[in-house]
């Protein structure tokens, strides 16, 4: 008899325990827009969606979409077409909500969340829009180089009147 009361009860505290709501569920961070200097130097886009993502750049334009899934820190990708399937391709350091390092094998990126930004891979099709999203591409490039520091002010308007790329920028 002692046992069917310890059982309800049991029953009874698992039963109301509060269950996480859908809003209450991890959220994917990576959703949105965002750019970094790839390991060569190449200023690039990503768009990260629901379950796919792609990067954007001038030298090779629009990659092909890849799936993908964050568990705790690691990035699970279909990327590596050697191997069927999602697997395990990067650790992920999240500095905050807007910053974060991507750890693959064979670079680390850092990736700056794109803010503010009206004309971005979320809402633009860099194919039939390629006018308005290349500005707006270059302005996001010109400007992350200055906030990084990569670029002066002064630079940036001497190219501008000139044409001309400076030398120290040529050396970085």
């Amino acid at each position: 008899m002692m046992k069917k009361y310890l059982f309800a009860l049991l029953i009874i505290l698992i039963g109301c325990n509060p269950q996480p709501s859908a809003n209450e569920k991890e959220k994917n961070k990576l959703l949105g827009d965002w750019q970094f200097l790839d390991i060569r130097g190449n200023y690039v886009e990503a768009l990260f969606e629901d379950s796919t993502y792609f990067i954007y750049n001038m030298s090779m334009g629009h990659s092909p979409k890849w799936n993908y899934f964050v568990k705790n820190d690691s990035m699970y990708t279909n990327i590596d077409q050697r191997r069927p399937g999602i697997h395990k391709t990067a650790d992920i350091n999240w500095i905050d909500n807007n910053k974060v390092i991507i750890i693959t094998q064979f670079s680390r990126d850092t990736m700056d969340r794109i803010k503010d930004a009206v004309i971005t891979l979320q809402n633009t099709d860099p194919k039939s829009d390629s006018a308005k999203f290349r500005e707006a591409f270059n302005q996001r490039h010109e400007d992350y180089l200055l906030a990084k520091g990569i670029l002066t002010p002064e630079e940036v308007k001497e190219f501008k009147e000139t044409k001309i790329i400076p030398e120290d920028v040529l050396r970085k």
